[in-house]
C-alpha cells in the first residue's frame, strides 16, 4: 500500500529538507504548501491572507493527494499540520484514497527555531516568516496528542531508523510519540 507521510512541524523545524531525504529514499512525491502558494502567486507563510486562501491551498494539496494516490504513489505531505483539525483531514483523505497515513514528528527548541530565522534572514538563505508571525505560529502550534500515533524523526538517528522501517515496507504508525512541550 503507497504511503502518505504526513509531515508535521513548526517553520524551519527541517521540513522540506526532510521531505526531500524521504522522497530520494523512498520515491515519494513531495507535495508542499510553500509550492503552491508560490504557484498561487502568495506571499510566503501567505500572512493575513483569508481562510478561504488558505482552504483553497489545502484543496490543491488533497486533489494532488488523490491524483497521486490514483497512480498508486507514494507522497511526503511538507506543511506544518499545526492543527489537529487538519492533521485529521490529511489521514481521512489519505483513507480514502488508499493511502497509509503516517504522521511524523519534527520539532526543535524554541530557540534553535529562532537561530535560524535570524540565520535565514542575515544570508537571505530562504523565505521565512516575520519574527513576530513565527512567534505567533509557534504559540498556536498544536503538537499531536498521543492518540494520533505520531512518529518523531527530529533526531538523524530517528529519521534514519524510519526510513530503514519504510524501505523494508515495516512501517508502523502506531510508534509511541511524545510531545516536545
Amino acid at each position: 500500500m503507497p504511503v502518505a507521510h504526513l509531515l508535521c512541524g513548526p517553520s524551519l523545524a527541517g521540513k522540506s529538507t526532510v521531505a526531500a531525504q524521504i522522497a530520494r529514499a523512498t520515491g515519494a512525491v513531495v507535495l508542499s504548501a510553500d509550492v503552491v502558494n508560490a504557484e498561487r502567486g502568495l506571499p510566503f507563510g501567505a500572512a493575513g491572507l483569508p481562510e478561504s486562501i488558505w482552504a483553497e491551498t489545502l484543496g490543491i494539496l488533497l486533489d494532488r493527494l488523490h491524483a497521486n494516490a490514483r497512480l498508486g504513489r507514494s507522497v511526503v505531505v511538507d506543511d506544518t499540520q499545526c492543527y489537529r483539525w487538519l492533521r485529521d483531514r490529511y489521514r481521512s483523505e489519505c483513507i480514502a484514497s488508499g493511502l497509509q497515513p503516517v504522521l511524523l514528528v519534527l520539532s526543535a527548541p524554541q530557540s534553535v527555531l529562532f537561530e535560524r530565522h535570524a540565520s535565514a534572514n542575515v544570508n537571505a538563505s530562504r523565505a521565512v516568516l516575520s519574527r513576530e508571525r513565527l512567534a505567533d505560529h509557534l504559540a498556536r502550534f498544536e503538537w499531536p496528542s498521543e492518540d494520533e500515533r505520531a512518529i518523531d524523526i527530529s533526531s538523524p538517528d530517528a529519521l534514519t531508523a524510519y526510513l530503514g522501517l519504510v524501505q523494508q515496507a515495516k512501517v508502523q504508525p502506531e510508534a509511541k510519540y511524545r510531545s516536545p512541550r
